[in-house]
């Protein structure tokens, strides 16, 4: 087996297991007690290797951009919370209307999620499959990352479901632009 066999075998099994991976961090990211860095510094490295390893381009680098969208936040406000810049936004919009808040406020991180990875279309000309998954990233955060579909316990800590779901779902969808 050559190196490039073995190369390509072992990118395959990283991007197997990626959102497995990424499905976690963002609980591990979005626990109670949790370090976010999980979610806005690892995860995006992890996307990131994957690109790099599949186009072994510079321009790649790009994708880190995620670390700082990851970190603007997309509290919303309420009871003893100020929420973040962009859910104070759309809350000062629709009132206490939390429904399009959170569709819009996560919706919005989606779209800047998605537009981290731009430079995986420019460099592999995957442009249909990079919309068509950069919107399902876009829905996956704007649906379902608010919701509550309850938790379990991992290795001491309590996750959420959604939160292990919504990022699962996001690493997979980076996965299949990175490789497709």
């Amino acid at each position: 087996m050559n190196t490039q066999k073995i190369k390509s075998f072992l990118l395959n099994i990283y991007a197997y297991i990626l959102p497995i991976i990424g499905g976690f961090l963002g609980a591990m990211g979005g626990s109670i007690d949790g370090d976010k860095s999980y979610r806005r510094i690892f995860l995006p490295m992890l996307i990131t290797s994957l690109a790099f390893g599949e186009t072994g381009s510079i321009l790649i680098l790009t994708i880190l951009s995620m670390i700082g969208i990851l970190s603007i936040g997309y509290g919303i406000p309420g009871e003893g919370d100020s929420g973040s810049f962009l859910g104070s936004f759309y809350a000062s919009l629709f009132g206490q209307n939390n429904i399009w808040t959170n569709i819009l406020t996560r919706g919005t991180i989606g779209v800047f999620i998605s537009l981290t990875l731009i430079s995986i279309p420019i460099i592999k000309k995957n442009w249909l499959v990079y919309l068509l998954c950069g919107l399902g990233i876009c829905i996956v955060n704007a649906l379902i990352s608010w919701r509550n579909f309850g938790s379990y316990h991992l290795f001491g800590k309590e996750l959420s479901w959604v939160e292990t779901i919504t990022w699962g779902l996001i690493t997979l969808l980076a996965v299949i632009i990175i490789k497709k």
